[in-house]
């Protein structure tokens, strides 16, 4: 199995915080595996998480990512991984994809737009 998921509940300056990650490690499990291990703690690490969430998510992925091909820069292997993942905080849903995976929300089994 190639795949990963992440949950994380916890509270942050008084604010509930909850994080939902689904990573489809593609050609290996090394990627997803890194994505589980240190996406979302790199999210709630970066500076505006809380002040502009959208953007501290953005960055996010791009350093991760970035932090996972350095660390991986001498190894020869072709590993990657999608990402699906929603971030509740307060009230806020904010959902953020990766690759060919997506989120889907649905009522009632019927897709909500």
């Amino acid at each position: 199995m190639e795949d990963f998921y992440d949950v994380k509940l916890t509270e942050i300056d008084g604010h509930a915080v909850s994080l939902f990650g689904v990573f489809d490690g593609h050609g290996g499990s090394r990627a997803a595996e890194y994505l589980k291990e240190h996406l979302f703690e790199n999210l709630m690490k970066h500076p505006k998480f809380l002040t502009d969430t959208k953007l501290a998510i953005s960055e996010t992925y791009q350093k991760t990512d970035a932090d996972f091909l350095e660390s991986e820069s001498s190894a020869f292997r072709d590993d990657g991984s999608t990402a699906s993942t929603a971030v509740l905080v307060g009230g806020h849903l904010y959902v953020a994809n990766v690759g060919d995976s997506r989120a889907v929300i649905s009522k009632a089994g019927k897709e909500c737009f």
